[in-house]
């Protein structure tokens, strides 16, 4: 009987033994099956948050089932995959990763099948993506080495071969082990290396309780490395992200600390070394977080959140301001950035004492847009749109004050010039229910007219990127290496209720001004990737009330009844969007 029962026991336990590998493997083929899916689809491999997808199943298995026979085939499509994701995005940190999960794949399982081929695809990567002919030498010479009769020697001789000679003799180190893979976040990347060292100017911050801005001003292009250090098991001390910018130093201004009263981050901290300096962010809980590089001012720009189900994920490709059109062309004459101030005018914010919003307060943040060094586009007699939507941008609070008894903000009410970036930020920090970006359009082709209206998306038309590219800023080519990263800036952006919004106000803006003026043009709702746009928590909406390079409409624009009649349109869509999602009557009633 004893017997019986040791033997029933085996049986159990083998059996789940059994069970529990099969139920591995299956998690294994899963993820191959999510990557080869992606292979076969692509139009979603041009939205980086179906790579990542895939990378977390692959993550996922090389962390829980390191010793299983299936993990070096993990790594490979890892390294595969990041590859293939290269080719779309074309951002060296994609290559990178690539490069460090062949080089995991070595590392950890130098006796698989799969290690010369990981080595050979590295040399690759090393030889003609990252300018690294040493290292693809060592790569090769290690296939030769350790892997003479595998079935990547003969390809690795022939690249070898095809490297220029190296000024010392190739000496293969032992490499160390490297980190093991996170399923939240890619390695470090490092931003394009300058020459002469750089000078943080200033750090400035915006934080409410669920978002932290941190804006690094500095003289030129850094480069930098950022790490996060989770929190102190033994004490409890706080988590921290750091990022150690080369060949950098602070200005005397800049202090070595400032603690910040709100938000996710508790303080900064700034410290200098031979190399160059480090910032490091106190933070009170490890998060999602996200690095843009932006120029024309030089800026680092750091965004934190804490909201359920943000997507921020670090330093996605940088982002640059289009060079302005050559002086004479069409272009030029109508939409050329003209340099009215010096091209060192700092940007300024304009933020008053807000205090908190009332329980059921409605607040709406208007936005001129341009401004400053930055007229916009230029109609005819010169007449600036940063000009003409600024006049309107203050009838519209008036208007929205007035019918709709709420508090409007502007987030200029001068001729100043506010970056992109910080007037979403602004609005974040004030808490807006809706944000709304008043401007004036233009094109080459004098005789395109009408009204349209824009919300924060990918877009596939031609048009829409054109004026994307316009209102950034931004050459095409950039608009479109926005897209790819769009993603992970839009997790909270309400797209959807921002689409119900641009379509209230398209509507109404159509519809009112038909009554009054002929040859009204209706242009549509549209989607695009609007700089203005990025980071709002709220719906948020880019107006293009009329073109200011068409002769009749920019006659209207520059009367006042045509904006005032387009403000009471406006307020007019704004007041339906709210009763649509009974927004309005239940502030109303909350008052």
């Amino acid at each position: 009987m004893l017997k019986l029962r040791r033997l029933c026991l085996a049986l159990i336990l083998l059996l789940v033994a059994m069970t529990a590998q099969a139920s591995t493997l299956q998690d294994y083929r899963d993820a191959r099956f999510a990557y080869q899916q992606l292979l076969r689809a692509p139009e979603k491999q041009q939205f980086r948050h179906n790579w990542e997808k895939v990378f977390t199943q692959l993550q996922q298995f090389v962390e829980h089932h390191p010793d299983h026979e299936k993990a070096p085939g993990a790594y490979y499509l890892l390294g595969q995959a990041h590859e293939k994701l290269y080719a779309v995005s074309r951002v060296e940190k994609d290559a990178l990763a690539a490069a460090d999960y062949y080089q995991s794949l070595v590392q950890h399982y130098p006796h698989s099948s799969l290690a010369d081929d990981a080595l050979l695809f590295r040399a690759r990567l090393q030889c003609e993506v990252l300018n690294h002919e040493d290292g693809a030498r060592r790569d090769c010479s290690l296939i030769l080495q350790k892997y003479p009769d595998g079935d990547m020697s003969r390809q690795a001789a022939e690249l070898l071969a095809s490297l220029p000679p190296a000024a010392q003799p190739i000496v293969v180190p032992p490499r160390p082990t490297p980190p093991a893979p996170t399923s939240s976040a890619s390695p470090p990347a490092m931003a394009p290396p300058t020459s002469g060292r750089i000078t943080v100017s200033d750090i400035r911050y915006w934080s409410d309780n669920d978002h932290s801005r941190i804006v690094l001003d500095l003289n030129g292009a850094p480069t930098y490395r950022v790490n996060t250090l989770p929190p102190s098991q033994k004490d409890n001390t706080s988590a921290r992200l750091y990022i150690d910018l080369l060949r950098t130093n602070k200005a005397a201004k800049v202090p070595s600390q400032q603690n910040i009263t709100s938000g996710i981050v508790k303080r900064i901290r700034v410290g200098e070394n031979p190399e160059g300096m480090r910032v490091v962010f106190d933070l009170k809980e490890l998060t999602r977080y996200k690095l843009i590089t932006l120029t024309n001012p030089s800026r680092l720009v750091i965004d934190l959140a804490n909201y359920q189900g943000a997507v921020l994920k670090d330093d996605p490709p940088q982002l640059e301001t289009a060079v302005v059109p050559p002086k004479g062309t069409d272009q030029d004459q109508i939409t050329q950035v003209l340099q009215q101030v010096p091209a060192n005018e700092p940007p300024q914010v304009h933020i008053p004492d807000v205090a908190a919003k009332p329980q059921g307060q409605l607040r709406i943040v208007v936005d001129a847009g341009h401004g400053g060094k930055d007229p916009g586009a230029v109609g005819p007699g010169k007449l600036y749109e940063k000009d003409v939507v600024l006049k309107l941008a203050k009838t519209l609070a008036a208007q929205l004050r007035s019918s709709l008894k709420c508090e409007v903000l502007l987030t200029r009410d001068r001729d100043i010039y506010i970056p992109l970036l910080e007037r979403t930020a602004y609005a974040n920090e004030v808490d807006a229910d809706l944000f709304i970006s008043i401007h004036a359009n233009a094109s080459p082709n004098k005789s395109a007219h009408g009204i349209e209206t824009f919300f924060l998306n990918f877009s596939k038309n031609d048009k829409a990127m054109a004026i994307a590219a316009r209102e950034n800023g931004m050459s095409l080519q950039e608009v479109g290496d926005l897209e790819l990263i769009l993603f992970d800036m839009m997790a909270n952006s309400k797209i959807n209720e921002s689409s119900r919004l641009a379509a209230e106000i398209q509507s109404s803006l159509v519809d009112n001004l038909s009554r009054k003026y002929s040859n009204i043009k209706d242009l549509g709702v549209r989607q695009g990737p609007f700089h203005v746009l990025l980071g709002a928590t709220m719906p948020s909406v880019l107006v293009e009330v009329a073109f200011i390079s068409h002769s009749q409409e920019a006659k209207r624009l520059n009367s006042r009844t045509y904006r005032d009649r387009s403000a009471d349109a406006i307020v007019e869509g704004v007041r339906n969007y709210l009763q649509s999602q009974n927004l309005l009557a239940k502030r109303t009633n909350d008052s």
